[in-house]
């Protein structure tokens, strides 16, 4: 008898696993890889034509459905999907056919403990064998109205995510602008301190979508970079930590604008990539003793995040350092900021053609060798700028202002560090010209027959020049060029650095009287023409030669009376007259003929 359930046993077994082994691959509707919010729901069948479309009708017995036995496996336990039969897996989960044409499952509620592998099974009415696998994934959803997500001021983009962005089954993102974005994630660029997006998210099981608001903060964080100072016997080390790693760091002089990129194990001179680790976002340049001038000044370290954008560390290199090995704190208060770089008055020329409808956009940059607390930037109308992007400048020494359409005349940059004491301020004299250039020599006083005069008028901000003419009195236009060798007999040629280097200037080989009066400096830059005026004046006669003339005329008229008198007194001889002494009131005269 035990025999005889032994065998019976080896054919059930060798029956079945014929059956496993035989059974083709079939895929699931409506996929082989389902992410399930827990507690909801999802159905599936077996698909073997693809699509949702059902077994070819060839296949199937009128009357009767395509498939004649159908179930499901969880967690190794198997289910019937051949009836009407309602499975319980736990306390909430149920299962029960898809229904009474499809081989397939209807899951209700389903719990997280159930996430494993579903196998369905089924057999045709060809006696053909059909397998499918579902990997169930469950996630468990927070349902948030709202969520705050804080970044690093240092960063210059942060992606928004919608929670539970993987299990979902479909997302948009709605910024504050309305504009929409069909996807579960979107990278944005960082231009406010705050900013707001409606995140709508769609899960397996929900007929309803579930709204997030997302508040992205930009967090400013002093901790972002951070600069130490450590000197040994043979070397200075300045290192700049970043929070995160970085792509290149790169050290920068300013005191002969040398610079040096620093990946680790780089050796350059006296000068090495000491320490410097990337992928810890470290960033150091090893100094070897002696200092030599060079070294002293401003150094910084910095990483360009894009072509206008910077975050690094600045450092002030003295002369004289202790010998002992130790890390170096900056010293605070008044006598560290009596010892301070002074910053020096700025002049700035600005062109804006009144023609132009275009606005003129100015960048203006203060720098000091410390770290900022910070900074702003006052013209001379009423009202103070903010910088730009000083989360990321302030720790590098900077402060960089962007101004639209300037003004003529003072403006100042204020700057304070962490101690918060009185305000170190750099001035800029801006002035605003309406055209591209200038006049060097607004009048040249000469005369007659002087020989190389000069005029000259040159373009702001070394504007190249195209065309370079002058206009002299009379109307006649001479023009010039230093590409252009004038013959030997010419009496204008061109004076002047080039055009290239903005320079339009005219040399009169000999003033002649026709050249005195109102000339025009006309000038072509960007494709358009612009005139400068400017005068030759007659030189008048000098005070000095004035008052030599009118020595030189007294001192003849001089000699000429004198001449005059001695004549005259040869041909007659007047009275002669005694006073007394003792009789003052009483006349002795004698009168000779």
């Amino acid at each position: 008898m035990l025999l005889s359930h032994i065998v019976l046993i080896v054919i059930l077994a060798g029956v079945c696993i014929p059956y496993l082994a035989l059974a083709d691959t079939s895929p699931i509707f409506p996929t082989n890889k389902l992410t399930i919010a827990e507690g909801a729901g999802f159905l599936a069948f077996l698909n073997p034509n693809g699509g949702t479309e059902l077994l070819r009708q060839s296949r199937v017995i009128a009357g009767a459905s395509p498939w004649i036995h159908c179930s499901v496996s969880v967690n190794n336990v198997q289910y019937s999907l051949d009836s009407d039969q309602v499975h319980r897996i736990g306390d909430k989960t149920t299962v029960e056919r898809y229904d009474t044409e499809r081989c397939g499952v209807r899951v209700k509620n389903l719990q997280k403990a159930l996430e494993a592998s579903w196998t369905l099974y089924g057999t045709d009415q060809a006696g053909q064998d059909k397998t499918g696998i579902l990997e169930v994934t469950v996630t468990s959803i927070k349902f948030i109205d709202e969520l705050n997500v804080t970044v690093s001021g240092s960063a210059s983009t942060a992606t928004v995510n919608c929670p539970d962005k993987d299990g979902s089954r479909y997302c948009r993102i709605i910024d504050a602008d309305q504009v929409v974005s069909e996807s579960c994630t979107k990278t944005v660029d960082l231009t406010q301190q705050i900013s707001h997006f409606w995140c709508h998210t769609m899960f397996w099981g929900a007929m309803t979508e579930r709204i997030t608001k997302i508040n992205l903060i930009v967090q400013e964080d002093d901790r972002d970079v951070k600069a130490t100072v450590v000197e040994t016997e043979d070397h200075i080390v300045l290192s700049c930590q970043y929070r995160s790693t970085v792509s290149l760091c790169r050290a920068l002089s300013e005191t002969d604008n040398r610079q040096y990129l620093l990946l680790d194990g780089h050796l350059s001179g006296r000068y090495s990539a000491y320490n410097t680790k990337i992928s810890t976002g470290l960033c150091s340049l090893e100094i070897k003793k002696p200092l030599t001038p060079a070294d002293v000044g401003v150094w910084r370290i910095y990483q360009q995040l894009n072509p206008t954008d910077y975050t690094g560390c600045v450092f002030d290199v003295k002369s004289k350092r202790l010998a002992k090995a130790r890390q170096l704190i900056r010293t605070r208060g008044p006598a560290a900021k009596s010892n301070r770089l002074e910053l020096a008055a700025t002049d700035i020329e600005i062109f804006h053609d009144p023609r132009s409808s275009s606005a003129t956009v100015t960048e203006l940059t203060c720098a000091v060798p410390y770290e900022m607390d910070y900074c702003y930037l006052s013209g001379p109308t009423a009202g103070d700028y903010a910088p730009q992007r000083f989360d990321r400048l302030k720790s590098l020494g900077l402060c960089r202002f962007v101004v639209t359409n300037i003004t003529s005349g003072v403006w100042a940059c204020g700057i304070n560090d962490l101690d918060g004491a009185e305000d170190h301020l750099t001035y800029y004299n801006v002035s605003v010209y309406q055209q591209p250039g200038r006049a060097v020599t607004e009048q040249l006083t000469a005369s007659s027959g002087d020989r190389e005069q000069r005029l000259l008028c040159r373009t702001i901000l070394d504007l190249p020049i195209d065309i370079c003419r002058f206009v002299d009195p009379s109307g006649e236009v001479h023009g010039v060029s230093n590409q252009i060798k004038p013959s030997t007999d010419a009496r204008y040629r061109y004076y002047g650095k080039g055009l290239r280097e903005g320079e339009c200037g005219l040399e009169i080989v000999e003033l002649q009287d026709k050249d005195f009066g109102r000339w025009k400096c006309a000038f072509k830059v960007r494709g358009r023409e612009y005139e400068i005026s400017m005068d030759i004046v007659e030189e008048a006669m000098s005070v000095g030669a004035i008052i030599g003339i009118s020595i030189a005329a007294t001192i003849g008229l001089g000699i000429i009376g004198i001449f005059a008198y001695r004549k005259l007194n040869r041909r007659y001889t007047g009275p002669t007259y005694t006073v007394s002494s003792s009789m003052a009131n009483v006349s002795t005269a004698s009168h000779q003929s």
